[in-house]
Protein backbone atom coordinates (compact mmCIF):
# COMPACT_ATOMS: atom_id res chain seq x y z
CA UNK A 1 0.00 0.00 0.00
CA UNK A 2 1.55 2.89 -1.13
CA UNK A 3 1.72 6.35 1.49
CA UNK A 4 0.50 9.31 0.63
CA UNK A 5 2.39 12.73 0.82
CA UNK A 6 0.48 16.03 0.66
CA UNK A 7 1.59 18.83 -0.59
CA UNK A 8 0.27 22.24 -0.27
CA UNK A 9 0.46 25.80 -2.20
CA UNK A 10 1.38 29.04 -0.87
CA UNK A 11 -1.37 30.89 -1.78
CA UNK A 12 -3.14 32.76 1.19
CA UNK A 13 -0.59 35.57 2.38
CA UNK A 14 0.47 36.57 -1.18
CA UNK A 15 -3.13 35.86 -2.71
CA UNK A 16 -5.74 35.40 0.13
CA UNK A 17 -6.70 32.69 -1.72
CA UNK A 18 -7.94 29.05 0.32
CA UNK A 19 -4.10 26.69 -0.04
CA UNK A 20 -4.88 23.78 -2.52
CA UNK A 21 -3.35 20.30 -1.43
CA UNK A 22 -2.29 17.40 -3.14
CA UNK A 23 -2.22 13.98 -2.46
CA UNK A 24 0.53 12.15 -4.14
CA UNK A 25 1.76 8.62 -3.17
CA UNK A 26 5.18 9.72 -3.67
CA UNK A 27 5.67 13.22 -2.71
CA UNK A 28 6.94 15.98 -5.08
CA UNK A 29 8.85 14.03 -7.44
CA UNK A 30 5.67 11.57 -8.66
CA UNK A 31 4.10 14.89 -9.81
CA UNK A 32 2.16 16.47 -6.99
CA UNK A 33 4.78 19.84 -7.79
CA UNK A 34 3.36 20.50 -11.46
CA UNK A 35 0.07 20.28 -10.36
CA UNK A 36 -0.08 22.44 -7.92
CA UNK A 37 2.43 24.66 -10.41
CA UNK A 38 -0.87 24.88 -12.54
CA UNK A 39 -3.34 25.96 -9.71
CA UNK A 40 -0.86 28.49 -8.39
CA UNK A 41 -0.22 30.57 -11.79
CA UNK A 42 -3.88 30.56 -12.57
CA UNK A 43 -4.21 32.50 -9.05
CA UNK A 44 -1.41 34.58 -9.97
CA UNK A 45 -3.55 35.60 -13.12
CA UNK A 46 -6.42 36.17 -11.36
CA UNK A 47 -8.55 32.89 -11.55
CA UNK A 48 -10.06 31.99 -8.13
CA UNK A 49 -10.97 28.56 -7.72
CA UNK A 50 -13.86 27.23 -5.02
CA UNK A 51 -14.61 23.95 -3.24
CA UNK A 52 -17.17 22.44 -5.68
CA UNK A 53 -15.07 23.27 -8.84
CA UNK A 54 -14.07 20.86 -11.17
CA UNK A 55 -10.77 21.86 -13.14
CA UNK A 56 -9.60 19.54 -16.24
CA UNK A 57 -6.34 18.92 -16.68
CA UNK A 58 -5.38 16.31 -19.25
CA UNK A 59 -7.96 14.16 -20.47
CA UNK A 60 -8.71 14.06 -16.68
CA UNK A 61 -11.17 15.97 -14.61
CA UNK A 62 -10.43 17.13 -10.88
CA UNK A 63 -12.58 18.40 -8.34
CA UNK A 64 -11.78 20.71 -5.40
CA UNK A 65 -13.48 19.87 -1.81
CA UNK A 66 -12.91 22.24 1.10
CA UNK A 67 -11.28 21.19 4.27
CA UNK A 68 -12.09 21.47 8.07
CA UNK A 69 -8.94 23.84 7.82
CA UNK A 70 -10.26 26.45 4.60
CA UNK A 71 -8.56 24.64 2.24
CA UNK A 72 -9.26 23.12 -0.82
CA UNK A 73 -8.11 19.53 -1.39
CA UNK A 74 -7.80 17.96 -4.53
CA UNK A 75 -9.87 14.56 -5.70
CA UNK A 76 -10.01 12.76 -9.17
CA UNK A 77 -12.46 10.04 -10.54
CA UNK A 78 -12.11 6.37 -9.79
CA UNK A 79 -11.91 4.63 -13.21
CA UNK A 80 -14.48 1.79 -13.07
CA UNK A 81 -17.55 3.13 -11.78
CA UNK A 82 -20.61 4.99 -13.67
CA UNK A 83 -21.09 7.54 -12.74
CA UNK A 84 -17.93 9.19 -11.21
CA UNK A 85 -16.75 8.18 -7.75
CA UNK A 86 -14.06 10.36 -6.57
CA UNK A 87 -11.13 9.73 -4.71
CA UNK A 88 -8.25 11.97 -3.06
CA UNK A 89 -5.31 12.90 -4.79
CA UNK A 90 -3.81 13.05 -8.27
CA UNK A 91 -1.76 10.32 -8.99
CA UNK A 92 -3.91 8.94 -11.23
CA UNK A 93 -4.17 12.18 -13.49
CA UNK A 94 -0.50 12.82 -13.44
CA UNK A 95 0.62 9.24 -14.69
CA UNK A 96 -2.08 9.39 -17.56
CA UNK A 97 -1.24 13.42 -18.26
CA UNK A 98 2.68 11.79 -18.91
CA UNK A 99 1.77 8.97 -20.26
CA UNK A 100 -0.39 10.84 -23.05
CA UNK A 101 2.01 13.49 -23.64
CA UNK A 102 4.46 11.03 -24.58
CA UNK A 103 2.57 8.89 -26.95
CA UNK A 104 1.89 11.60 -28.58
CA UNK A 105 5.69 12.48 -28.82
CA UNK A 106 6.22 9.45 -30.42
CA UNK A 107 4.51 10.24 -33.47
CA UNK A 108 6.36 13.98 -33.15
CA UNK A 109 2.86 15.72 -32.62
CA UNK A 110 1.13 17.61 -30.16
CA UNK A 111 -1.30 16.44 -27.46
CA UNK A 112 -4.93 17.06 -28.11
CA UNK A 113 -6.41 16.66 -24.97
CA UNK A 114 -10.47 15.47 -25.09
CA UNK A 115 -12.46 15.45 -21.88
CA UNK A 116 -13.26 12.33 -19.74
CA UNK A 117 -16.77 13.63 -20.28
CA UNK A 118 -17.26 13.97 -23.80
CA UNK A 119 -18.57 10.95 -25.92
CA UNK A 120 -17.38 8.75 -28.53
CA UNK A 121 -18.67 6.17 -30.89
CA UNK A 122 -18.29 2.47 -29.62
CA UNK A 123 -19.14 -0.70 -31.17
CA UNK A 124 -21.36 -3.11 -29.62
CA UNK A 125 -18.71 -5.57 -29.28
CA UNK A 126 -15.55 -3.59 -28.25
CA UNK A 127 -15.46 -3.93 -24.75
CA UNK A 128 -15.16 -8.23 -24.84
CA UNK A 129 -13.00 -7.99 -27.26
CA UNK A 130 -9.50 -8.86 -28.02
CA UNK A 131 -8.33 -7.22 -30.40
CA UNK A 132 -9.95 -3.57 -31.49
CA UNK A 133 -9.01 -0.22 -33.46
CA UNK A 134 -9.74 3.69 -32.46
CA UNK A 135 -9.97 6.58 -34.79
CA UNK A 136 -10.35 9.87 -34.13
CA UNK A 137 -12.12 12.43 -36.45
CA UNK A 138 -12.05 16.25 -35.76
CA UNK A 139 -13.67 16.94 -32.00
CA UNK A 140 -16.80 18.77 -32.35
CA UNK A 141 -18.01 20.54 -29.75
CA UNK A 142 -19.13 17.36 -26.72
CA UNK A 143 -18.24 14.80 -29.31
CA UNK A 144 -14.33 13.59 -28.68
CA UNK A 145 -14.16 12.52 -32.27
CA UNK A 146 -13.09 8.64 -31.11
CA UNK A 147 -14.48 6.07 -32.60
CA UNK A 148 -14.06 2.59 -31.42
CA UNK A 149 -14.45 -0.81 -32.80
CA UNK A 150 -13.39 -4.25 -33.15
CA UNK A 151 -12.83 -4.43 -37.13
CA UNK A 152 -12.69 -2.06 -39.89
CA UNK A 153 -15.50 -3.34 -41.53
CA UNK A 154 -17.59 -2.75 -38.80
CA UNK A 155 -19.99 0.15 -39.12
CA UNK A 156 -23.24 1.39 -38.51
CA UNK A 157 -23.99 -0.31 -35.15
CA UNK A 158 -22.52 1.72 -32.88
CA UNK A 159 -23.73 4.07 -29.86
CA UNK A 160 -22.72 7.01 -27.94
CA UNK A 161 -20.70 6.84 -24.33
CA UNK A 162 -19.13 8.90 -22.27
CA UNK A 163 -14.63 8.25 -22.99
CA UNK A 164 -15.00 7.90 -19.09
CA UNK A 165 -17.75 4.74 -19.29
CA UNK A 166 -15.48 3.49 -22.47
CA UNK A 167 -11.91 4.02 -20.64
CA UNK A 168 -13.66 2.22 -17.53
CA UNK A 169 -14.35 -0.78 -19.28
CA UNK A 170 -11.03 -1.01 -21.81
CA UNK A 171 -8.59 1.46 -19.55
CA UNK A 172 -6.16 -0.20 -22.57
CA UNK A 173 -7.48 3.14 -24.77
CA UNK A 174 -6.19 6.11 -22.47
CA UNK A 175 -2.54 6.43 -23.37
CA UNK A 176 -3.66 7.10 -27.37
CA UNK A 177 -6.88 9.38 -25.96
CA UNK A 178 -4.98 12.52 -26.66
CA UNK A 179 -4.14 12.07 -29.88
CA UNK A 180 -4.99 14.40 -32.66
CA UNK A 181 -7.82 13.62 -35.29
CA UNK A 182 -6.76 11.99 -38.21
CA UNK A 183 -4.81 9.40 -35.97
CA UNK A 184 -5.64 5.93 -35.70
CA UNK A 185 -4.49 2.91 -33.03
CA UNK A 186 -4.62 -0.71 -33.95
CA UNK A 187 -4.01 -3.39 -31.21
CA UNK A 188 -3.89 -7.09 -32.66
CA UNK A 189 -2.63 -9.41 -31.10
CA UNK A 190 -0.89 -7.86 -27.92
CA UNK A 191 0.83 -5.79 -30.74
CA UNK A 192 0.24 -2.41 -30.58
CA UNK A 193 0.08 0.20 -33.87
CA UNK A 194 -0.34 4.04 -34.34
CA UNK A 195 -0.29 6.25 -36.92
CA UNK A 196 -1.23 9.85 -37.99
CA UNK A 197 -0.91 10.91 -41.39
CA UNK A 198 2.06 9.21 -43.34
CA UNK A 199 4.01 8.46 -39.60
CA UNK A 200 3.49 5.29 -38.20
CA UNK A 201 5.07 3.47 -35.02
CA UNK A 202 4.42 -0.02 -33.58
CA UNK A 203 5.01 -2.04 -30.54
CA UNK A 204 7.24 -4.25 -32.38
CA UNK A 205 10.04 -1.08 -32.54
CA UNK A 206 8.80 1.04 -29.59
CA UNK A 207 9.56 0.74 -26.56
CA UNK A 208 7.00 2.76 -24.72
CA UNK A 209 4.64 1.11 -26.92
CA UNK A 210 5.47 -2.30 -25.77
CA UNK A 211 5.28 -1.24 -21.76
CA UNK A 212 1.79 0.24 -22.23
CA UNK A 213 -0.02 -2.62 -20.86
CA UNK A 214 1.72 -2.60 -17.87
CA UNK A 215 -1.24 -1.15 -15.54
CA UNK A 216 0.75 1.24 -13.54
CA UNK A 217 1.45 3.69 -16.12
CA UNK A 218 -2.34 4.42 -16.77
CA UNK A 219 -4.31 2.41 -13.31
Amino acid sequence: MSILADMKSNLGTPFQHPDIVVSMPSGPEFGAKPILSYFEDAVRQGTVFKAGETVQMGWMILMLKATGSGELDVWEPRFGEVPIVWERGASRTYRQLIVQKSVAEQLGVEPSFPSLTQSAVVSPKFAASKNFQMSRESPQGSDSGWLFATEASESGDGRLASLFEIASKRPEIIPFLALPAASSVVLKDGQVKISYGEKEVGSDSNELLRRLPASDLIG
